[in-house]
């Protein structure tokens, strides 16, 4: 019965806000005015409070026709008298906020509502921040929480660990955007080994997820490649150099993973591995001709493939 008649309520508004909007389309009755669309969502407000109360306060779907529709009556009468456009923002987003707070206020389990409740309440904060804050401050808000309620998720349940991929990178990207540092190559690169540092935690913490030390590997690779580029001359031997690292590093995960193979099913990581190491070697020695080299293998395997294709024997029918 509580399911029914919760259809019947939302139907109902629904419909209203339906009608209203389709008469005021094709022009039967006049532009409705702010106040009176405020009077309009207000009352489906108060009619899903009263829905909620007598379902009882676990039937957690009610609070987002409560908060919502008050949201947006909210802003409708601050716009009627020309209210702050910010505030008109920030209250709308705030009251969209609010039933992910309360949902998992009252059922701890709902851990998922943690998220989009910190994203909108950030979201709100900058809002009002908009004009008065530096871009920078700002898109550093933005980033660390976002980042927070991952944080959270993975403290309130620890078996969440791939919260923590989403955490650190976020967060730290953040605190990168702070202007800690002011060469905009630097903070490139510091951004890649910011996003390296979550996967090595997920190894370290729980080796069976032996996935993480790939791109855990490989991210911090072209951090030492991006770092070394800006170090060195790029025109003489140092081109080969960091094309060399840039090989040998992204090897080394797959090495490691070989080198583990009796722990974890990794066999298989010895040819990327001898494969990478192969052309870090190939890089070192050819330098820009190792663009050559790979046009003369790619014409070898193609001519062997069409030779092997030639010489095999037809399927008898």
């Amino acid at each position: 019965m509580k399911t029914k008649r919760s259809r019947m309520i939302g139907g109902i508004a629904l419909v209203i806000i339906g009608i209203f909007y389709l008469l005021e389309n094709v022009g039967l009755i006049p532009d409705l005015a702010p106040v009176v669309w405020g009077v309009l969502f207000a009352g489906i407000s108060l009619a899903s409070l009263g829905a909620y109360l007598s379902s009882g306060w676990r039937e957690w779907g009610w609070l987002f026709p409560i908060f919502i529709p008050a949201g947006l009556a909210a802003a409708m009468f601050m716009a009627a008298a020309e209210g702050d456009g910010l505030w008109i923002g920030a209250l709308f987003l705030a009251a969209t906020a609010l039933p992910f707070w309360l949902l998992f206020l009252i059922d701890r389990r709902q851990w998922w509502a943690l998220i989009p409740g910190w994203v909108l309440a950030v979201l709100t904060a900058v809002t009002l921040l908009a004009e008065t804050a530096s871009g920078e401050v700002i898109g550093a808000m933005v980033m660390v929480g976002t980042g927070l309620p991952f944080v959270v998720v993975y403290l309130v349940n620890r078996k969440q660990w791939w919260a923590l991929i989403p955490a650190f990178i976020l967060v730290g990207i953040g605190v990168a955007l702070l202007g800690l540092l002011r060469s905009p190559e630097w903070m490139g690169m510091l951004i890649l080994f910011i996003i390296a540092l979550p996967f090595y935690v997920v190894f370290f913490r729980s080796p069976q997820q032996w996935w993480a030390i790939i791109p855990a590997g490989i991210m911090t690779t072209l951090g030492i490649v991006g770092s070394l580029s800006l170090l060195i001359a790029v025109e003489t031997w140092g081109a080969r150099l960091i094309a060399a690292v840039f090989f040998a590093g992204s090897a080394l995960p797959f090495v490691f993973l070989w080198w583990r193979h009796e722990r974890y099913a990794t066999d298989w990581a010895k040819y990327p591995a001898a494969g990478l190491l192969s052309m870090g070697v190939l890089a070192l020695i050819f330098g820009a001709m190792l663009d050559w080299l790979w046009a003369v293998l790619f014409i070898g395997l193609g001519g062997w493939l069409l030779l092997r294709s030639v010489r095999e024997p037809k399927l008898k029918g």
